[in-house]
């Protein structure tokens, strides 16, 4: 009796151990072969810093924006600064981020203020405050804004509203003097410009 019951748990143990093993093989070849699969996986199970980990390994391989873009989405979404930061440089940087984002912007409803080239540049920019980096972010959000031009929701506007949430007159000042500096504001923007120089000067 004892001797059957030593082949049964073996056998039991055996089978759980080829089971196990069967796991791992599939769990190892999903990671390295396909990493999309993954990628939605591990999001849908709530381990987002994963999913932004395979995100970044699928843009790696493949080179599709949509990659660090849904890397960069997920990472603003946890507010993980230092992957909104990382993952946001490359993005911006892809040669089909404008594509991208006028596909994006196309399918918002029109009656957002924010575009979703905004919405990103702005949460860089926030990423990069939050990481200390308060000159970096504002020297970044008017590049990105542009020299003549100040859309609503731009990126500046973003640091700035942070700064005032945190009681930063430093880094309002900055904003401020970086503002003043710019004379050529398009004629469609300069209502917008002077209401948000206007908070700068209530600092």
């Amino acid at each position: 009796r004892m001797t059957v019951d030593k082949i049964i748990l073996r056998a039991f143990l055996t089978t759980l151990a080829s089971v196990a093993i069967l796991f791992l093989f599939m769990i190892t070849a999903l990671v390295c072969v396909y990493p999309q699969t993954m990628m939605r996986l591990t999001y849908d199970l709530g381990m987002e810093k994963a999913s932004v980990w395979f995100a970044e390994v699928s843009y790696d391989r493949s080179n599709d924006v949509y990659y660090i873009a849904y890397a960069t989405e997920v990472a603003i979404d946890q507010q993980n600064y230092e992957k909104i930061e990382s993952c946001g440089a490359q993005f911006i940087a892809d040669e089909d981020f404008d594509d991208f984002c006028a596909d994006k912007n196309a399918a918002q409803s029109t009656e957002t203020d924010m575009t979703y080239t905004q919405y990103v540049y702005g949460q860089i920019c926030v990423a990069k405050y939050a990481l200390g980096h308060a000159g970096e972010a504002v020297d970044l959000a008017f590049e990105l804004t542009g020299k003549n031009a100040f859309p609503k929701n731009n990126a500046v506007v973003a640091v700035l509203f942070s700064a005032l949430r945190e009681d930063d007159a430093e880094t309002v000042a900055l904003i401020r003097e970086k503002m003043n500096k710019q004379t050529q504001v398009g004629t469609e923007d300069k209502a917008y410009f002077d209401a948000i120089l206007a908070l700068t000067e209530s600092k």
